[in-house]
């Protein structure tokens, strides 16, 4: 019992440790639970044992619930809405890479056909969660090359299903044997199951709903857990994977009132539960294997970073992209993924591949997800360095539509960005008689601001086009309400370039890159973290009988002590 206790204590104080560096410095959490197995695991100092009973059943049930959150990202209606982007897109760029990959795995590296194709699929998908991350800080799920990345990775999560079904199928088998009896038990398995979870659809559907009327937290999650593990083990009964069942279970409950719900509690949990999934793959890592022949770890390594930035990159062109977005969309996606990890462990616990192969297979792909996020943001810098247009057709076209509706204005307002703040600088220049017009990128803060009536338009006020048909030199002031600094910094250095004279007033999510933007030329600045907290202050104030003058006076005196490069900018 002792003996446990200290294992889990090193093993989860190595994972905060490894965590919260690699964080800091912008990288995957993924990989800080990969370094801490790959340190405690048999082969680093030799804490852990990787076969651990509990450690391994836990992972399980992280990939479970992974597949869980994976599944409720494919309701059938978007689905449909992604079309292109998830067959076309997604098919091209799996078959491109997994084809080359297994190729030369069979031609030049002796493995057998089958083999061969795992490891090629395995190695062609991505990181769900290093995409979506990178998409989400800078600012761009609804660009591009940020659509084209969600519909490939959404592709790959659903064709990883097939090939971790048939991993498990293939168990024990080391690859030999007749393939149609077990590919009849894996398709009549499969069907059974699907049929059962299409029956009991509406069962679930109604249990949530009694489940939401209680309104207790705990009873909501206790039913998502009990919908998950239950699921799991029914597929398990069948002779299919864990992660299968709650996949299907999570596409049953996608299309119903409860899906961010669901996604919100389990959240905590999958989190947990699939870091320790990834600290047993670092365990599983051979270091004996690897340190044999660590040119064929990084000859895969490169192999697989080279041909995926080259099939991403070709297919992206294919489809028409600029060169710009194919490029970012290439870069964002040359690594491979956490499905492609557990793809690849499967098949070393089923005897599917050797040790002398797998290993390096297994750190090859564990290396490229520790530079994923860095060749993520080298696609930014080079088409930032390069300027090169991203999308050069959307833009002129944008550039048409923003033209077309601030042509007649003058002496207005300019709004880049407009998202829930911005919508509420919108209403309000809307009380004043303020004329302004809103540039946003993101279609769905677009769509949501035209719903509710204000004046905005589809475009990347990053662009100098754009700004220059929105009217940047007619207009009085700027506001910038976009989440990401850089962007800020970049539109701010452009309009004061286009109009010197221009008040440009900025929003900043707190004060950490205050002086950049102080640089750029801003003329006022409203760090998010501050506006909230003194305006409550302001208003505080007031109430107890100071008046507003000498309130606000207070408040920008507070303003400076707290940034002094707020001193720098006007009062």
């Amino acid at each position: 019992m002792e003996e446990a206790l200290v294992q889990t204590f090193l093993l989860i104080s190595a994972a905060f440790v490894a965590v919260a560096l690699l964080t800091r410095l912008r990288l995957s959490p993924i990989v800080g639970y990969l370094a801490a197995g790959l340190l405690l695991g048999p082969t680093g100092l030799g804490v852990i044992s990787h076969h651990a009973d509990a450690t391994h059943f836990f992972g399980e049930l992280g990939i479970a619930l992974l597949m869980f959150v994976i599944g409720l990202e494919f309701s059938i209606p978007r689905l449909v809405t992604a079309g292109k982007s998830v067959l076309f897109l997604g098919a091209a760029t799996l078959a491109g890479t997994g084809g080359i990959v297994a190729t030369l795995a069979h031609l030049l590296g002796g493995i057998p056909f089958l083999q061969s194709a795992i490891i090629g699929g395995a190695v062609a998908m991505s990181s769900t969660a290093i995409v979506h991350k990178h998409l989400i800080d800078t600012d761009e799920t609804a660009s591009r090359h940020g659509l084209a990345a969600t519909g490939i990775v959404l592709f790959e999560d659903l064709v990883a299903l097939a090939l971790i079904a048939l991993v498990s199928a293939l168990h024990g088998t080391n690859g030999s044997g007749e393939m149609e009896p077990v590919l009849g038990k894996l398709a009549v398995s499969l069907v059974a199951f699907a049929v059962v979870a299409l029956l009991a659809r509406r069962t679930l559907g109604r249990l949530l709903g009694w489940v939401a009327r209680s309104k207790v937290n705990e009873v909501f999650l206790l039913a998502v857990l009990t919908m998950v593990v239950g699921a799991s083990l029914a597929a398990q009964s069948l002779g299919l994977s864990l992660p299968l069942g709650a996949f299907i279970v999570g596409m049953m409950v996608a299309e119903s009132d409860f899906r961010h719900q669901l996604e919100d509690e389990i959240r905590p949990f999958r989190d947990l539960l699939l870091g320790v999934f990834f600290i047993t793959v670092g365990m599983s890592v051979d270091w004996a294997e690897i340190g044999a022949a660590p040119g064929i770890t990084l000859a895969v390594f490169a192999t697989i970073i080279v041909v995926k930035l080259a099939v991403v990159f070709v297919v992206s062109k294919v489809s028409g992209m600029g060169f710009g977005s194919a490029l970012k969309a290439g870069l964002l996606l040359a690594h491979a993924g956490e499905l492609g990890l557990l793809v690849i462990e499967r098949c070393l616990e089923g005897s599917l591949l050797s040790p002398a192969i797998g290993q390096p297979i297994l750190g090859a792909v564990a290396i490229s997800m520790l530079t994923g996020p860095m060749l993520a943001q080298l696609g930014d810098r080079l088409i930032n360095s390069l300027n090169v247009s991203v999308d050069k057709d959307d833009l002129d076209h944008a550039e048409g539509g923003v033209h077309e509706a601030g042509g007649d204005l003058d002496k207005h307002v300019i709004l880049a960005g407009c998202g829930p703040v911005g919508r509420l600088v919108a209403v309000t220049l809307e009380n004043a008689g303020i004329k302004y017009l809103a540039v946003e990128r993101n279609i769905d803060r677009l769509r949501r601001a035209q719903a509710d009536g204000h004046k905005v338009v589809f475009g990347d006020a990053t662009r100098p086009g754009i700004l220059d048909a929105a009217g940047i030199v007619r207009a009085r002031a700027m506001v910038v309400l976009v989440n990401d600094w850089h962007r800020s910094t970049k539109i701010i250095r452009e309009a004061r370039r286009l109009n010197p004279a221009l008040q440009i007033i900025a929003s900043l999510r707190d004060d950490t890159h205050l002086s950049d933007l102080v640089e750029a030329g801003a003329s006022h600045i409203f760090p998010e973290n501050y506006a909230s907290g003194l305006g409550l202050a302001a208003q505080a104030l007031m109430s107890l009988g100071v008046p507003p003058a000498e309130a606000m006076e207070k408040i920008r005196s507070i303003r400076a002590e707290l940034s002094p490069e707020l001193r720098l900018l006007p009062s």
